[in-house]
Parts: C-alpha cells; structure tokens; sequence
C-alpha cells in the first residue's frame, strides 16, 4: 500500500471543514461580542473579504485545541498500551458552534483494566487542563452589562465558572456578563468533558467507573440514563436526544474479563474525575430569555 493511500485523507478532509466552520462561527460570535449593535447586514459583510479568518480565529483556534487536546489524550494513551486507533475525526457541523467535536476510533482490545482506566481518563483530563486557561482569558476580557439581559439564547453555567464569576465579578448577575469568543470556546470544552464523563455506556465516563467498579457500574450507568431523562423531560429537551443516542451505543459497558485491579492511585483519579464532572456539568446547557 502506498504512502498516498495510508494517509488519513479523510481526517484531514474533516478537519478543514470544521476549520472553516469554526472561523465563521467565530466571526459571528466575534462581531456580537465587540459589535453588539451591528445589524446582520454589517454581520454577513465580514464575510466578502477574508476578514472573517482573521476575526473568527480566536474562537476556532481556541475551541480546535481543545478539542484535539483531548483526543490525543486518548490517542496517545492508546499507543502506549499498543492499541491500534484512529487519528481524531472532528465532526464539522451547522450549529451555533460550527462542530460537534471530535472522535477517535479504537480498532483492537483493551489489553487491561488499567489500560481501559487510563484511556478513558486521559482525554476529559488532557481537555480540562488545556480548558482552564481559555477560560480564564474569557473572563478576564469579557463585558459586563450594566443590566441583565431578558431576551436572547442564555449559555447555562457549570459550577466552576459559577464560582469563578464571584472571583471577577463579585455581586454581577451572570446574566449580565457577556463572555469573550475564547471564553465561549472554553465553555464549550468544560460541556463536552461533562459529557464524556458522564459514566454511562463507552463514554469515557463509562470506562472510568468500569475499570473502576467492575459491572456494579451497570448500576451507576442506568441511574444516570434515567436522571438524564428526567432533565430532558423537566428541563432541558436536549438531553432527551442524548439519551436515545446512549441507547444506540449502549448503556451497560461491554464485559471485559480483565485479571488485574486498580491501584490507589488510579482510584484517587478517578475521585478525581468524578470531581471535575460535578464542576463541568451543566443541568440546562441552553435557555431562551422571553
């Protein structure tokens, strides 16, 4: 097989789109932030010149390095135990944020339990970490209203930028803080380490607490799958979708019969990551304001 056909064209192919995606998407957000006033005539007038490359670049630089971060926390991982995987696919998308991510494929066995552990750990960690930084530089550049907004589409706030809010703003009603593109990219990392941590199925999540539990995760998985539609039915319709998507990837872990145990110290990760899901969950991810 040739060095033509080996490479990962596809990969490549995918990735630009969500490169273009996220470019546009970040000129629109871009133009929000510092142009709250333009009309969606002056919005869509970036887009005659390669002006939107330039303005949207801090989003989409921002949101793509995450997103790889994370896959290659996999990825790498897996190669160090010799499993065979894919190089990350991201997934461009016409939605509000031009991607739904990324995903690797692993393609041969899981040699251990904590291989599996630290597989699955190791991308929401890598993604979280490269997360803190973006968002930290969001807060510090966003804009405070001098009132609340009660109108538009309302980012719901997990519990870390809940107390990072009373640290820069002290007092300031989250409403009224309209959050700088990189900010947003930052958001949108800590929803989808809270979603692949959501311990349920083959979610990285699902894996954690598999190695960790054994099939007494079962357990843990079918609570969460049905407190996920409890939210989806009260709250948010969104994790409705989430949960019959969970139903197509299963929401027990395959069985594995792996001979060794976890360590104490991959048990205390494991708290660990427990803890950064409690931090980076968003019960409503998105509202409208009246």
């Amino acid at each position: 097989m040739s060095r033509f056909s080996k490479f990962p064209w596809i990969n490549l192919f995918l990735f630009l789109l969500t490169l273009m995606a996220t470019l546009a998407w970040g000129a629109v957000h871009w133009m929000g932030f510092y142009h709250p006033e333009a009309s969606s005539q002056q919005i869509m007038g970036v887009f005659k010149s390669l002006r939107f490359i330039k303005i949207g670049a801090p989003f989409s630089f921002s949101l793509l390095f995450i997103l790889l971060a994370h896959e290659m926390g996999h990825y790498l991982t897996a190669r160090r135990y010799g499993v065979e995987t894919t190089l990350p696919y991201f997934i461009p998308a016409p939605n509000l944020l031009g991607t739904f991510g990324a995903v690797i494929r692993i393609k041969s066995p899981v040699p251990s339990r904590k291989a599996l552990f630290d597989i699955g750990i190791a991308g929401p960690m890598a993604g979280f970490v490269t997360t803190l930084p973006f968002l930290l530089y969001g807060l510090s550049h966003a804009r405070l209203l001098s009132s609340p907004l009660k109108e538009g589409i309302f980012l719901g706030d997990p519990l870390i930028m809940k107390l990072l809010y009373k640290l820069y703003f002290p007092g300031a009603s989250p409403q009224s803080i309209v959050i700088h593109p990189v900010g947003l990219a930052a958001w949108v990392g800590l929803f989808v380490t809270s979603l692949n941590l959501l311990p349920v199925g083959q979610l990285d999540g699902g894996h954690i607490a598999y190695a960790a539990l054994g099939r007494e995760a079962d357990k843990l998985s079918l609570a969460l799958f049905v407190f996920l539609l409890y939210l989806g039915i009260f709250k948010w319709a969104g994790w409705l979708v989430w949960d019959i998507l969970l139903v197509f990837l299963g929401v027990r872990h395959p069985p594995f019969a792996y001979g060794d145990e976890l360590d104490p110290r991959r048990r205390a990760l494991a708290l660990v990551a427990l803890a950064v899901f409690l931090l980076t969950f968003i019960p409503v991810p998105i509202s409208l304001g009246a």
